[in-house]
């Protein structure tokens, strides 16, 4: 049962709150970078674990079963994150020293694990067996093991005797899991037998120890500092995106999202457009080299549920990915349906048959469009789900409701809100797939871009998608490479355009190098002997440092200066929390898109990032300027898009007390660009 703060917290984060998110995570950040060393060993490598746990928990919140304990179903999500960013297959402790730790990081890792959950987190018995897909008793029994390979390995003079059929019980006695009539029998026996009192005291004193040897294991001061402001410029990124899609009329229940962010953007609308107005022919296309090359086969599975009929045409298995091809026919109305992934969609057997630590790619539901028929009833779509494990099998898909699509191309392309509609039914399938191999090139090839160190590591010629794996330098003097944006892979006879939702995947981190994975379509079928990169531009930080000294309400508007550009705190609002608005006018020659700042406030409190809110424009290559609501639909009449921040909302809030906080300084960290480069690269592949 939840206690009754995490019940509110739950609450809270399934209502999008990312500040319930990471009032839970600061709340454990102790045990959590306790638990994340066993796994990373690099402070820096655990904040990356927190960052993306923390948008993997805010994302899929809304989505947790009632009967699920919110901390152990965090506690596992990251350990799948700590356990997906570590290349070894064993679990080691870095060595920091102490005697304890360095004993446990010699053992197994499944009994490491079982001690660190219980120990080093801690958690309840019942929780930890079920993040670690045990029994309670499987449990006990690697904490048994675990606890007494220890005490041997610190006191080779130990010797564990005892009585066999109680000395199980120990783990669960000092755990106090047992009854009372258990609980009286042990302590019976234990006090007419000398070896297991010895044995009992041995398991105490080792538990005791581990104790002891994590509370040395600090957390360092600042660690959540980085992971806040990763999560702050996320949100900035979302809320963005948000605004400019909802004036659309693509707000699809937050489905549909579209990157209108500096940099993001180029190109994206376009081919989804263009998608929407021909996708028959394309689907018509993708299936058919599938049957040619003998990578998938004719499915045509039918259900039909409260008069809409859904058909699973084929579905297509690699180690990237696994596509399903469906249509959606409505037979007594007039609308058209799709399948919405996860809401109203589940794989009954995905714990058993889909790898739980591949990153799922994204398909916006919408891209596969409308279809051509004449009355307009039939859907055609594609499901992407997390590649299998095992060399065939068979997805056992479970429909609960379709959603509505957007029925006429007027609703398309109009700033509407889209008002989400569903139909419920049942619709079961059992799907065979096939996995099927990938062709890998090994490049490592080291280049300049505009300056930047660039290397191409890999490149993965998958039936369902291409992958590109890249990396180049982050650090150049005063500036920080954030993103590399990639236009497009050529070949002698195909370009295909990199994808908009599956761009800048990260990969890891070594030293000043970053590396990530792009996502293109298939050029598989086309077995090139030599492929051509084009580059799209880059995202750049400039550290340039400033401190502004906020004024009193007499001084409203308090005017400053920032990189040529004029900058103005228009108004503060006092309260708890308190709002400070900044208005930070476009000019044809402004340096930077937006700044990244805090706000100190008279307690030495901040607020990160650029605040809760704020309005920006669209400017194109040749400076001509659109407000949210002009913004073309497709982005062809939008060559170099750049999106410039034009006002800020901030808030500041006070958790310890319901008094006001008054913003004492504004300190700007720096801000960001968009350059747009037009080079290319040559990758052979041998």
């Amino acid at each position: 049962m939840k206690t009754e703060t995490e019940s509110v917290i739950v609450q809270h984060i399934s209502e999008s709150s990312m500040k319930a998110v990471l009032s839970w995570f600061e709340k454990n950040k102790g045990s959590l970078y306790k638990l994340g060393w066993l796994y990373l060993k690099e402070t820096s490598a655990i904040q990356e674990a927190f960052y993306q746990t923390i948008l993997k928990v805010h994302e899929d919140a809304r989505y947790i079963r009632e009967t699920e304990e919110f901390d152990s179903w965090v506690t596992e999500k990251f350990i799948n994150e700590c356990r997906s960013r570590t290349s070894d297959t064993t679990i080691q402790f870095a060595d920091i020293g102490d005697e304890v730790l360095n004993s446990l990081d010699k053992l197994p890792s499944a009994e490491k694990e079982a001690i660190s959950l219980i120990y080093i987190k801690p958690m309840p018995v019942e929780e930890a067996a079920k993040v670690l897909k045990l029994s309670v008793h499987e449990l006990n029994s690697r904490l048994s093991r675990g606890i007494g390979t220890l005490s041997k390995e610190l006191n080779e003079d130990v010797v564990l005797e005892g009585c066999a059929e109680y000395k199980d019980r120990f783990i669960e006695y000092l755990g106090k899991m047992l009854n009372r009539r258990e609980k009286i029998d042990l302590e019976i026996h234990i006090y007419h037998c000398q070896a297991c009192r010895k044995n009992l005291s041995i398991f105490q004193e080792i538990i005791f120890s581990l104790e002891r040897s994590m509370d040395e294991l600090m957390i360092p001061p600042e660690f959540m500092v980085k992971v806040n402001e990763k999560v702050a410029a996320h949100e900035r990124m979302k809320r963005e995106k948000s605004k400019k899609r909802s004036r659309m009329g693509l707000t699809a229940a937050g489905l549909l999202t579209f990157m209108i962010c500096t940099g993001f953007v180029t190109g994206g609308f376009t081919s989804i457009y263009y998608s929407w107005m021909g996708w028959t022919q394309q689907e018509d296309q993708e299936i058919l080299s599938y049957y040619k090359e003998g990578i998938s086969e004719p499915l045509n599975l039918e259900q039909e549920s409260n008069g809409v009929k859904v058909k699973i045409k084929t579905a297509v298995a690699d180690d990237i990915q696994t596509l399903i091809y469906y249509e959606v026919e409505s037979m007594n109305d007039e609308n058209q349906y799709f399948i919405n992934m996860p809401d109203g969609a589940r794989i009954e057997n995905e714990y058993e048959l889909l790898d739980q630590q591949a990153d799922q790619l994204f398909y916006n539901p919408y891209e596969q469009g409308l279809s051509n028929d004449e009355n307009g009833k039939v859907f055609k779509g594609k499901i992407s789900l997390a590649p299998i494990t095992k060399d065939s099998g068979t997805i056992e898909l479970s429909l609960m409701r379709l959603q509505e699509a957007i029925n006429d191309q007027e609703n398309q392309t109009n700033f509407k809100y889209y008002q989400q509609e569903f139909v419920e039914g049942k619709w079961d399938f059992d799907i065979p797939v096939t996995k099927h191999e990938s062709t890998v090139y090994e490049i490592n090839k080291e280049t300049e871009i505009e300056g930047v160190p660039f290397r191409i590591d890999k490149l993965k010629l998958a039936p369902s998608a291409t992958i590109l794996e890249y990396s180049f330098k982050q650090t150049q003097e005063e500036q920080m490479i954030e993103h590399v944006t990639l236009k497009a892979l050529a070949t002698k006879d195909k370009s295909v355009k990199a994808d908009l939702f599956g761009g800048g995947r990260f990969v890891n981190s070594s030293g000043e190098w970053l590396s990530l994975q792009s996502k293109f379509d298939s050029l598989y079928f086309d077995r090139p002997e030599e492929v051509d990169l084009s580059f799209d531009s880059l995202n750049v930080f400039v550290e340039d440092k400033k401190s502004i000294e906020i004024k009193g309400a007499d001084h409203f508007p308090q005017t400053f200066e920032y990189q040529g550009n004029e900058l103005s705190i228009d108004n503060i609002v006092m309260g708890n929390p308190t709002r400070l608005y900044i208005k930070d006018e476009y000019t044809a020659n402004r340096k930077y898109e937006s700044i990244q700042f805090n706000v100190v406030s008279n307690e030495g409190l901040q607020s990160f990032g650029i605040g809760i809110g704020g309005e920006g424009i669209l400017v194109d290559k040749e400076g001509n300027t659109f407000k949210p609501e002009e913004y073309p639909f497709t982005y062809d009449e939008v060559e170099q898009p750049r999106y410039f921040n034009i006002s800020h909302e901030v808030e500041l809030h006070h958790d310890n007390s319901d008094e006001p906080l008054t913003p004492k300084t504004l300190l700007i960290e720096g801000y960001r660009t968009t350059k747009y480069i037009e080079d290319s690269l040559k990758i052979p592949l041998d």
